[in-house]
């Protein structure tokens, strides 16, 4: 699952990467579920991309959803309308994840080799709220964070923006690119546990033996 990401590229990046004009966006170091986030869509009326932030998270009667797995992403009820019509981008530089050996959860930053923005793949529900509602399309990790956790974001490369927008690129093709998008990651202070700390520091190499945040305990 994804259950943090960061985001902090200007507005001019990330507006070029979506060919969007963005004027400003909100930048975070610890996004969590429940947070307003930068979501990009086709808007099916006029043809042209719209940047509008959505709530992280839907709600069912039976859970709280914050990722979709792909491989069963058309099939479920919840999700296969959403992946049919409604899919979108969220910009990202990179994500948190856990490494658990069964006594410890050791928090780890990947992002990308190239330091440049993601942009991962999710699907947009339109309700009768102020915001919308999205969720993140994961999929398996590939080999470099396969030994940190065995699931990872949907990671949509530039030059398929348009075909995921409009739904034209296949699961196959997805679950393939995405294999192949390079990621480096080390680990960061169980700081980033809390989203109360939401700072630069949290995306910095960590050694866990080192860790200020155990010094409070």
């Amino acid at each position: 699952m994804c259950g943090r990401f960061t985001l902090f590229s200007s507005a001019k990046t990330i507006s070029e990467d979506l060919e969007i004009d963005l004027k400003e966006v909100n930048h975070s170091h610890n996004i969590a579920p429940g947070d307003s986030v930068l979501s990009v869509y086709q808007d099916p009326d006029d043809n042209k991309r719209v940047g509008r932030y959505a709530h992280w998270g839907l709600k069912t009667p039976q859970n709280f959803h914050i990722n979709a797995r792909i491989e069963t992403i058309d099939t479920l009820p919840r999700f296969r309308d959403a992946w049919a019509k409604n899919r979108c981008l969220i910009p990202a530089n990179g994500f948190f994840e856990w490494y658990q050996d069964g006594l410890t959860k050791q928090p780890y930053y990947i992002f990308p080799k190239s330091l440049t923005p993601i942009y991962i793949g999710a699907l947009r529900y339109s309700l009768a709220t102020d915001l919308d509602n999205i969720v993140l399309v994961t999929t398996q990790s590939n080999p470099e964070i396969q030994k940190i956790h065995e699931r990872m974001p949907l990671i949509v490369p530039t030059q398929s923006h348009k075909a995921w927008l409009e739904g034209t690129v296949s699961k196959s093709d997805l679950i393939e690119m995405n294999a192949t998008v390079s990621m480096e990651a080390h680990t960061v202070s169980r700081r980033v546990n809390s989203t109360i700390n939401n700072d630069s520091m949290l995306i910095e190499k960590k050694d866990p033996s080192n860790d200020d945040q155990l010094r409070l305990f």
